[in-house]
């Protein structure tokens, strides 16, 4: 469960002068934390001054909101705060919620039970949002008729605690309490059977409460809280099926839960943000405070600064439960459903497997929570349609990887001859293109091709290009001295991969601004079944960019290394003509953007681990050494690899009829293949810039993490591209710390 303050602006105007001269304190220590949970100078906003002045200000009834307020532990301060977690406390327990274990482990039964029936299983759907209604159906007593409505409240009412809300959406949040309130006000009937626990609304209407505090209204915001525990638990499925498969196995494991559960609950906080608001004189960690100054608690940065205290020596292992008289009352219970839902997943489906693609992720200023976890529970290729086969299984995808006889890539180029026949329309630059384009080829002239790529960017050849490599890498490191604050994508990746590429290319643009702004475009080249008009629409960017740039004159760049222009401009013979050269340097340069996704994927999982657990990125040894064995098969970006079966068939149980199309799912595959991973494809279809993939990345995460040992993510919400075929992330927040200063602290 979560407790957060509602709002970045307090109602209350705590604050003496102008509201922008306060100060606003970022809290990324665990000490720092500790310091404000504990002392009573900070508080949360007083939110019943604001609601009661918006109501004479708008003329709404905003009554059930303010009971909801006063019922709520979050808002509650002094003798009423105290008497109403007393009246909770025993219930709350970890001795009063053990006594619903056979209560949840049948809830997690039935969840089991239910994602087998799925055709379609969805972690979210199917299992930890029933858990979680099952749950507070029985352990809180709620009447809920309808699953689907009371979800929906419980959605729409959680946004209450966040920064800015305007009238509409107070009113929906009021709107959900209102139902939330009625299914606490009626209890089930036989909410007490047998021997069973009374639940949490017979147990409050026993209990003496503040004066204006209504038993149903504070069972209705501890229900909305307690969803917190189904976010954290889809939270921790999500991180945990993304590890490597070997830990999903270790889950199902007798004790892992009881050795492991604290360091989950740290590692995979479903709460971003908490913050406090001055409410009298103070100080932290050394600074003065006034009232009306704002902590802003950075949750995953505090819990990352407690890993080196973590495990059964440590004093605390997480705060992701907050601390002091906020601290969540209903941490016990979110606990015991992690301890006994993880295990019994892992343990029914030990292949249990995300589909990537599909997973979705709510982020809001405050929280982080999936929203869709779709999922394979074993390890068969399942076929996604008529024609369509989804391959999740090593054996199976290395098998039709390497098998050009029966497979081959797609065949867009005849596909654009024949829609260009269909359509009337002119499509030769996207015909010319997909010519040119390895991934779309195969046969003699795909090899001529290959051999002429290989022969300017193989790893014998990029051996010239190196100290450019180098001194670009020390550039792009040095650019970043002086700032604190940086986002590394747009800061250090792209600027890198433009540094580098773009010579070793062969691409001299005329107009770098506009070149740099329509290139990444061309990832779309991989989208699959894309419309006439998303054709055209391409086709005319890449004439544009096609127009860029020129092939050197012979004898052009004497005493520089040979770019891969110049190469083919030299050695292309009779296979290619100019615009064929261009074509093909255009797509590989367009496909190289992939070395800038996967150092920035590779950035995030490494700021992201415990800095006892994720080696030492500094040292270049230990890159190299585990370069293909962790780092790119994890960070790679490209999602899938496509083949189209040239021949009816079989392979480990699929029977494949021409024309079917084989999706393979790198990052389920690339996690169980180590080395042999497929990142960078196979055989006669392997990345022609893999070497350079390989040299990059290699020479930039030493140099970077070098040089900022305490680098680290300012936010736990990086985002993404919505790109169907790519992992791109558009943003990488991180803070450095230089290690001169390191050294000195």
């Amino acid at each position: 469960m979560r407790e957060v303050a509602e709002s970045l602006e307090p109602a209350n105007a705590l604050t003496a002068g102008p509201r922008p001269d306060r100060a606003r304190f970022v809290v990324d220590t665990a000490d720092e934390a500790v310091e404000v949970f504990q002392d009573r100078a900070w508080g949360v906003t007083a939110v019943l001054p604001y609601l009661e002045a918006l109501q004479v200000a708008t003329g709404e009834d905003l009554s059930v909101l303010a009971e909801a307020a006063r019922a709520s532990l979050i808002y509650q301060s002094g003798a009423d705060h105290l008497m109403t977690r007393r009246a909770m406390a025993a219930f709350l327990s970890p001795a009063g919620v053990a006594r619903w274990e056979q209560t949840i482990d049948g809830h997690v039964e039935a969840g089991l039970a239910r994602l087998v029936a799925s055709p379609t299983p969805d972690l979210v759907r199917d299992f930890s949002d029933p858990l979680f209604v099952a749950c507070a159906r029985d352990v809180f007593g709620l009447t809920i008729p309808d699953e689907a409505d009371f979800l929906r409240h419980v959605y729409n009412a959680r946004i209450f605690t966040e920064p800015l809300l305007r009238l509409r959406e107070l009113l929906l949040v009021q709107h959900a309490y209102r139902h939330l309130v009625e299914a606490a006000a009626t209890p089930t009937e036989g909410a007490v059977v047998g021997t069973a626990p009374a639940p949490l609304v017979v147990v409050l209407a026993r209990s003496q409460l503040p004066a204006g505090v209504g038993d149903a209204a504070l069972v209705a915001s501890i229900t909305v809280a307690a969803h917190t525990a189904a976010e954290s638990l889809s939270f921790a499925l999500l991180g945990l099926l993304r590890d490597d498969a070997a830990t999903w196995g270790d889950v199902a494991r007798p004790g892992w839960a009881d050795a492991h559960l604290e360091q989950v609950i740290r590692d995979y906080p479903s709460t971003l943000r908490l913050y406090r608001v001055a409410q009298m004189p103070t100080v932290l960690n050394g600074r003065p405070v006034v009232p009306g100054d704002l902590a802003a608690l950075d949750i995953p940065a505090v819990n990352r600064s407690l890993c080196p205290q973590a495990g059964p020596e440590g004093r605390r292992t997480s705060l992701s439960f907050g601390d002091g008289m906020h601290k969540c009352p209903g941490a016990a219970l979110a606990r015991l459903m992690l301890r006994r839902a993880l295990p019994a997943l892992a343990d029914r489906f030990p292949h249990l497997r995300l589909d990537e693609a599909a997973v979705r992720i709510e982020r809001t200023h405050m929280v982080q929570a999936p929203t869709a976890l779709p999922c394979r529970l074993e390890p068969s290729p399942k076929r996604r349609s008529a024609r369509l086969w989804d391959v999740t299984e090593p054996r199976t995808a290395r098998a039709i990887a390497v098998d050009d006889r029966r497979f081959s890539p797609p065949g867009m180029e005849t596909h654009l001859i024949s829609l260009q026949h269909a359509s009337g329309r002119d499509l030769s630059t996207a015909i010319r293109i997909a010519r040119n384009a390895p991934f779309f080829q195969s046969g003699p002239r795909h090899a001529r091709m290959r051999l002429l790529g290989f022969e300017a960017l193989g790893s014998n050849r990029l051996a010239s290009w190196t100290p450019l490599i180098e001194a670009e890498v020390e550039r792009s490191v040095q650019a970043l001295d002086g700032r604190t604050e940086v986002d590394l994508v747009k800061d250090f990746c792209e600027p890198l991969f433009r540094a580098v590429c773009q010579p070793i290319m062969g691409v001299h643009p005329r107009s770098p601004e506009l070149f740099n702004r329509l290139a990444p475009l061309l990832q779309e080249v991989l989208e699959p079944l894309r419309s006439l008009r998303a054709i055209l629409k391409m086709q005319e960017m890449v004439r544009t960019l096609l127009g860029q740039f020129d092939e050197p004159a012979l004898g052009d760049g004497e005493g520089h290394p040979t770019s891969l222009l110049s190469h083919l401009a030299a050695s292309g013979g009779d296979e290619m003509d100019a615009e064929d050269r261009k074509a093909f340097v255009l797509v590989l340069y367009g496909a190289s953007f992939n070395v800038a996704h996967t150092l920035a994927n590779a950035i995030l999982a490494l700021a992201s681990t415990p800095a006892e657990q994720r080696g030492d990125p500094a040292d270049p040894a230990w890159i190299a050494a585990h370069l293909d064995t962790q780092i790119v098969p994890e960070a790679a970006s490209p999602r899938f690899i496509y083949r189209i079966a040239q021949v009816a068939g079989e392979v480990d149980g699929m029977a494949f009829a021409p024309g079917d199309t084989m999706r393979l799912r790198l990052a389920a595959i690339n996690r169980d293949l180590g080395t042999g991973h497929l990142a960078f494809g196979h055989g006669l279809h392997r990345c022609i810039g893999a070497a350079l993939s390989r040299l990059l990345i290699r020479k930039a995460l030493p140099a970077l993490f070098a040089r900022y040992p305490g680098l680290h993510l300012t936010t736990s919400t990086p985002h993404y591209a919505d790109n169907s075929q790519t992992v791109i992330l558009t943003e990488l927040p991180c803070r450095l710390i230089d290690a001169s200063l390191e050294s000195r602290s």
